[in-house]
């Protein structure tokens, strides 16, 4: 448990900078090559929608870059289902392959992992 991290991922991806900051370290522990875990809860869902443009926000799209992850050692992403359905979201609308969790998945995630970082 001492190495292991989990990056939870609650917020919007824009009108803050809790998204942007949470994949920055993201990339930055899979340097360090720590056990890591990303969970999306909540709105946090919404960073990994297929084909966003937050051009009229004068950002770059965010959720692109998350299956680039992968080439930071970040292999574990995990999705609360919950979330994504009370928003009107699938599987399929997201810009990869994750798992789905329900309320105990992300809990056992969450209770396993030896630092939490909310986002």
């Amino acid at each position: 448990m001492g190495n292991t991290v989990a990056v939870l991922m609650r917020k919007a991806p824009y009108g803050s900078v809790y998204t942007a900051e949470g994949y920055r370290s993201m990339m930055g522990i899979g340097v360090f090559e720590m056990d890591l875990s990303v969970v999306f809860v909540d709105d946090g869902v919404y960073a990994l929608v297929k084909d966003q443009n937050p051009a009229a926000l004068e950002q770059k799209p965010l959720g692109d870059g998350f299956p680039m992850l992968k080439d930071f050692g970040v292999t574990r992403f995990y999705v609360h289902r919950g979330s994504l359905e009370e928003r009107g979201l699938a599987p399929e609308s997201l810009v990869m392959d994750v798992e789905l969790l329900d309320d105990a998945g992300v809990a056992a995630v969450l209770a396993s992992s030896g630092i939490v970082l909310p986002f």
